[in-house]
């Protein structure tokens, strides 16, 4: 026999019946299962009943605040689904809406196992009709703060797994206590005031600082570099130096630039001898030696400008790699038609 009641509990008592099957003469036992696994003691589904009656008999008067506690024992006592969705109306009247979401959404669980599926229907629409009015909070676990061994976060007191920071998780509206503590660590503790209905709140949780004379745990610390003889000269560390560097760069300036400074000059004279073919002395009344005394003119003033250039170039590469600290180098120095390398080894 089934038996429904207002609140949503059901249980079936188990009926047994025994068969003597005709020729054989075996006997079995054939036990229905019931609904629910579990029922609660007489003495607790007694009080479940009268806490939700009182419990209904407040809403009525608008006296959701008191109601909700003796919904939630009478659930405690003995669980259903009708219970549940009473529990998610207080909630939604006292402004707790993630809390009534998530009683809805128990709800319809537990219509559904239960086989009321207008109760599972009626509760999963009023959580979607929910869902977007919904607050949420953030707790932002910093990257310095998940680097710490054994960090662990708690909002309201209870704990809050990693697969929850960082993500919105809907919250009801008022104030929320986030902490974070560690091994060796000061612990940490903020207030975020969450807002409804609506919106998004975050709750920065920083990097903790280690605790007065405790070593630090880190689990992602890197080791430690290797140590550096005091008395070795610090040239010996960075291998060729800053300054023999610089001296290579200038020097090799100072080389481009007279390169330079002779392939320009060489094509400045080539047209100087070209335009004397057709000028007499400073007079010049053809085109062509004309052209070719331009040319001549702009060659030699790139070639002076890239003869001091490289003049310069090489003073100073000369004059710091003289007065570097002494270092064991080998340098090439190869010229081509077009590009100019330098190779050292070090």
């Amino acid at each position: 026999m089934t038996i429904a009641s207002e609140r949503g509990r059901v249980s079936l008592s188990t009926l047994r019946c025994r068969c003597v099957l005709a020729g054989i003469g075996a006997v079995s036992a054939l036990a229905l299962t019931p609904a629910r696994a579990w029922a609660a003691p007489p003495a607790d589904s007694a009080a479940a009943q009268a806490l939700f009656e009182q419990a209904k008999r407040l809403l009525k008067e608008g006296k959701a605040t008191e109601a909700c506690p003796k919904l939630e024992e009478s659930q405690r006592l003995d669980p259903g689904s009708g219970t549940l969705i009473n529990l998610a109306r207080c909630y939604e009247q006292t402004d707790r809406l993630a809390s009534a979401w998530n009683k809805y959404l128990e709800a319809a669980a537990a219509a559904a196992a239960s086989g009321n599926a207008q109760r599972e229907k009626e509760a999963r629409a009023r959580a979607t009709a929910l869902r977007p009015t919904l607050s949420e909070l953030v707790i932002d676990v910093s990257a310095d703060a998940k680097a710490v061994s054994g960090l662990e976060i708690t909002r309201d007191g209870e704990r809050v797994g990693p697969a929850q920071w960082n993500v919105p998780i809907p919250a009801d509206a008022g104030e929320h206590r986030v902490g974070a503590s560690a091994p060796g660590r000061e612990p940490w503790q903020g207030v975020v005031v969450v807002k409804g209905p609506g919106g998004t709140f975050t709750a920065a949780v920083p990097a903790l600082p280690p605790t007065a004379g405790a070593t630090p745990v880190v689990t992602n610390a890197q080791p430690p570099p290797a140590p550096v003889d005091a008395a070795e000269p610090a040239r010996s560390r960075g291998g060729l130096g800053t300054q023999r560097t610089v001296a290579l760069v200038a020097g090799g300036v100072g080389v481009v630039g007279a390169v330079v400074g002779s392939i320009f000059g060489l094509k400045s004279k080539s047209d100087h001898d070209e335009a004397e073919k057709y000028c007499d002395g400073s007079r010049c009344t053809d085109p062509r030696g004309v052209t070719a005394g331009n040319a001549a003119h702009s060659a030699g003033n790139v070639s002076t400008v890239a003869m001091i250039i490289g003049g310069v170039g090489l003073a100073a590469g000369v004059t710091l790699w003289l007065t570097a600290p002494k270092a064991q180098v080998t340098t090439a120095l190869q010229i081509t038609p077009g590009s100019l390398h330098l190779q050292g080894s070090f």
